[in-house]
């Protein structure tokens, strides 16, 4: 932990800097999403902390990472093991193709912590109104910390409903409640059938199935990087 309370220290960071007694723990092992400054994701890869205020990355799954420009400006979500998360920023120094070192590392401001990367799913659930009501949805896309979901059931802002999907085949689905932040209705023109898009943040989801979830998004989050690679 000290050695991080000496990396952000006020006099050399800017505004968005926070007090060195707010900084979450780094540990070796913990996972962390590499993006560009404009948040789009870069790897998935697991840190090692090393001395003189840097870490290094390598990818989680063990494979080959995109070379990068010596200087890049990148940006660091890092995955602590409650599930929540929280930001730095930084640039890349010497890297290779199975590593990345991350040097220059700064905490970002809470408003940057609070946004989770959202992973495209196109999934097929369903929805259970509080009554039992069962019907079907689509999950759109989904975070650590909640789901964009369409469905024909109407629900108020900040009710709740239980959402049931599969992210990945031969996995047990996932039954999450979710807390509704967002209403949009989605209809053709000229038809009857409306349908109704969600914003939803996740309530009371035990730890342990916060984990399947991140597990499952980090293996969806592989596979589209893969997918974007291939010729």
């Amino acid at each position: 932990m000290g050695l991080f309370k000496s990396l952000f220290k006020r006099g050399g960071a800017s505004s968005s800097a926070s007090p060195a007694e707010d900084f979450p723990e780094l540990y070796n092992g913990m996972k962390a999403e590499v993006l560009t400054p404009a948040n789009t994701l870069i790897f998935v890869g697991r840190i090692k902390v090393l001395g003189g205020g840097a870490l290094e990355l390598r990818a989680e799954d063990g494979g080959l990472l995109p070379r990068a420009l010596y200087n890049q400006a990148v940006k660091l979500r890092c995955f602590q093991r409650d599930g929540e998360t929280f930001t730095l920023d930084g640039a890349v120094g010497p890297n290779g193709f199975d590593f990345w070192r991350i040097e220059r590392l700064r905490y970002l401001h809470n408003s940057e912590n609070r946004s989770f990367f959202r992973q495209n799913t196109g999934t097929d659930g369903y929805v259970f109104s509080p009554k039992g009501q069962k019907y079907p949805c689509k999950l759109l896309d989904v975070s650590a910390g909640g789901a964009r979901v369409v469905t024909e059931k109407l629900f108020q802002l900040e009710s709740t409903f239980q959402l049931e999907a599969a992210l990945l085949p031969g996995e047990a689905p996932f039954a999450i409640t979710c807390r509704v932040k967002r209403v949009q209705v989605r209809s053709k023109p000229g038809s009857p059938v409306k349908k109704f898009e969600y914003g939803c943040q996740f309530a009371d989801l035990p730890p342990r199935e916060q984990e399947r979830l991140l597990q499952a998004i980090f293996t969806l989050q592989r596979k589209a990087l893969q997918s974007q690679r291939e010729p």
